[in-house]
């Protein structure tokens, strides 16, 4: 027996001990629950965040004692270290061996801690309560002397590109659908480059650098200039966010920071509830013909999770091209500078289904806040339109 498993078999006692006391106590109406902080960044920000609003909202029971416990390494400690100045957090751990022992009887539910639907905001809580993590003064001076360092003002306007590749959690290849090649946002880079901005290509393990070339661009990911800390300040204090959707842009929602979403995949995961942000999808292809948004709900991939499911599906997906990235990143900075401000895209929002979670069989979506990049989704409703009149004059 490892010296680990030796002392859990030690604790044991004390863990039954402490479930009985955690149910004698809630015959009383004091409920002490335990949640879980996932060691994936996505999973251990947002899940966190949308529970702290919903707390805020009153949205959980107000007698209720809730300490939190990591289930692995946090995958950023800035961030774990913010997060215990919202959250109890039990450093020992002892907490996640209650929570097991918890999980053996009936009614276990009752006594965990979580958010309503991970890291899904159903309830629109993000855009009326401010972001729970906080920098210390001291913290938020220190990435300003880290900014001037790397040659910037301290008021430099900052994007964000967060591109999902091979490298991001390889042990979930069957997420690899959801991956891009980073070069092809390069004309999308050297238009906002153009327009004022900085650009830092995050991430802390990727395939390969970014070739573009720029005194405005930075390779965070590759260049040498990588921390911890500096990935959470970033997020923190850039203007907005590009990103494919993966674990690192939950940092840029936490603080409220507006996105672009690009590439983005399965389509009915969209974060709809993040207001002042845009998103386009990859197109999804079938016997050479791309599909249109209904036809891509029909296909019934629209929730997969697993590039086999497209496979099975004799669905090709293709990224997004070069043009209609950069298009959007313009079309973001507009947004984002209030030059710009997208219709309600009632057509196509009215027909985006109110899907249900085939998980925990919870709603994914709330109020629609998000919206399509206009170019991208007019390129897709004249294509729908013009179907239709060709079937209608067969």
């Amino acid at each position: 027996m490892t010296p680990q498993k030796a002392l859990r078999a030690a604790l044991l006692p004390f863990a039954f001990a402490c479930v009985g006391i955690m149910r004698l106590l809630a015959r009383f109406g004091v409920l002490v629950r335990i949640g879980m902080l996932y060691p994936r960044l996505g999973h251990a920000v947002m899940n966190t965040e949308v529970y702290l609003c919903e707390r805020a909202a009153g949205l959980h029971p107000k007698r209720s004692f809730d300490i939190w416990t990591f289930k692995g390494d946090p995958a950023s400690r800035t961030h774990a270290r913010l997060l215990s100045r919202c959250l109890p957090i039990d450093p020992t751990r002892f907490t996640r061996l209650v929570a097991l022992v918890n999980s053996l009887f009936v009614g276990w539910e009752r006594f965990i801690a979580q958010s309503d639907q991970l890291d899904r905001d159903i309830h629109n809580l993000l855009e009326r309560y401010p972001a729970h993590l906080r920098f210390t003064e001291s913290e938020i001076t220190r990435g300003y002397r880290q900014l001037v360092d790397w040659g910037l003002r301290p008021n430099a306007r900052i994007v964000c590109l967060m591109v999902r590749d091979a490298a991001y959690l390889p042990q979930l290849a069957y997420h690899s659908y959801r991956d891009a090649d980073v070069d092809t946002y390069e004309a999308a880079v050297r238009a906002l480059v153009a327009r004022g901005y900085y650009v830092f290509r995050m991430g802390s393990r990727v395939v390969k650098k970014f070739h573009a070339d720029h005194s405005r661009i930075f390779d965070f990911a590759t260049n040498g200039m990588w921390s911890d800390f500096m990935s959470v300040w970033l997020a923190a204090h850039c203007s907005f966010v590009i990103s494919t959707s993966t674990g690192w842009d939950a940092l840029a929602l936490a603080f409220r920071k507006p996105i672009l979403y690009t590439n983005f995949v399965p389509f009915e995961y969209l974060s709809t509830f993040w207001p002042r942000s845009l998103a386009i999808w990859k197109h999804h292809y079938k016997d050479g013909k791309r599909l249109s948004p209904a036809e891509i709900l029909a296909s019934g991939v629209s929730q997969a999770m697993s590039a086999q499911q497209f496979t099975d599906a004799g669905i090709e997906l293709r990224d997004n091209t070069p043009a209609e990235l950069r298009d959007a990143a313009l079309e973001m900075a507009d947004y984002v500078e209030g030059k710009f401000k997208p219709d309600e895209q009632a057509a196509f929002w009215n027909a985006f289904p109110r899907a249900i979670s085939p998980y925990n069989n919870a709603a994914l979506h709330g109020e629609i806040r998000l919206r399509i990049a206009s170019r991208f989704l007019a390129d897709y409703m004249e294509e729908e339109q013009c179907s239709k009149v060709k079937v209608s004059s067969a």
